[in-house]
C-alpha cells in the first residue's frame, strides 16, 4: 500500500492519480515523462555511453521497460525518495543493465572495461547536468504557471516587468525607458514591488510541484532556496 507522505490535504496529483485505475496511471506515466524526459537526456549524455547509442532512445528505452510496469510509481511513492532521485537511480541501473547486455551479446561473462570505465568518470557528470537540467525544467513550468495566472487575472504587465528584469536582466530604468515612462525613484520601486511579487508566486509553485515530486513539506523551503540559487544566481529581485 502506497505510504502517504504528507497529510490528506497535501496528497500529491501523482498520488491521487494512482489511486485512479488505469486512466489515472496512464496521466500519471504522461506526467512524469513530460517533466523529466530532459533532464533524463542531460544525465545519460553526460554519462557517456554513446557505445550504447543515442541519449533520446536510451531514456525512451528507459520509459518503456520501468514506466510500463504498473507498479514502478508507487514503489517510488513507497521508497520516500523524491521523484528526481528516483529517476536518476533507475535510469543509472538501466545504463548499467544496458552495458551487462552489450557485453553478453558479446560473449562475455562480465561487463565490458569500458563499461566500468564509462559509469566511475561518467557518474558525477551526469548527475550535475541532470539536476541543473531538472531545475531549469521545473522553474519553467513554475513560471508558466504564474504566467498563465497573471494573465487570466489581467496582470500580463506585472508579468512583463519580472520577465523582463529577472529572467531577460534589464534594469528597471531600462524597463521604464522602453515604456516611455520617465524613471524615477518611484517609478523603479513601484517595479520593484511587481517584482516582488511575482517572485512570491514563483516560489509558491516551486513548492506545489516539489510537493508532486514527493519532497517532504520540513524540506520544501530548503529545495526552492537551492533550486533558485542554482541557475546563475538564482531569482533575485
Amino acid at each position: 500500500m502506497p505510504v502517504d507522505h504528507f497529510p490528506s490535504t497535501h496528497r500529491t496529483w501523482l498520488e491521487t492519480q494512482l489511486g485512479l485505475g488505469d486512466p489515472g496511471l496512464a496521466a500519471a506515466r504522461e506526467h512524469v515523462m513530460a517533466r523529466s524526459r530532459v533532464a533524463l537526456v542531460a544525465y545519460v549524455r553526460g554519462a557517456r555511453v554513446s557505445p550504447l547509442g543515442e541519449s533520446d532512445d536510451i531514456v525512451h528505452d528507459f520509459f518503456a521497460r520501468n514506466l510500463g510496469k504498473s507498479d514502478y510509481l508507487a514503489r517510488w511513492l513507497a521508497s520516500g525518495l523524491p521523484l528526481r532521485r528516483w529517476l536518476m537511480n533507475g535510469v543509472s541501473a538501466h545504463i548499467r543493465m544496458l552495458w551487462r547486455e552489450r557485453a553478453l551479446h558479446a560473449g562475455r561473462h562480465e561487463p565490458l572495461e569500458e563499461s566500468a570505465r564509462s559509469i566511475e568518470s561518467g557518474d558525477r557528470g551526469a548527475e550535475r547536468d541532470f539536476e541543473r537540467a531538472w531545475v531549469r525544467a521545473t522553474l519553467g513550468e513554475a513560471c508558466r504557471r504564474v504566467e498563465e495566472r497573471l494573465v487570466v487575472e489581467g496582470d500580463a504587465e506585472v508579468w512583463q516587468v519580472f520577465q523582463r528584469h529577472v529572467l531577460d536582466g534589464r534594469s528597471y530604468r531600462e524597463i521604464l525607458s522602453t515604456a516611455a515612462e520617465q524613471p524615477s525613484r518611484a517609478a523603479e520601486e513601484r517595479l520593484a514591488v511587481a517584482v516582488r511579487r511575482v517572485l512570491r508566486l514563483v516560489r509558491a509553485e516551486l513548492k506545489e510541484i516539489l510537493r508532486e515530486d514527493g519532497i517532504r513539506e520540513s524540506e520544501l523551503d530548503a529545495e526552492v532556496d537551492r533550486m533558485t540559487h542554482l541557475m546563475d544566481g538564482g531569482l533575485d529581485a
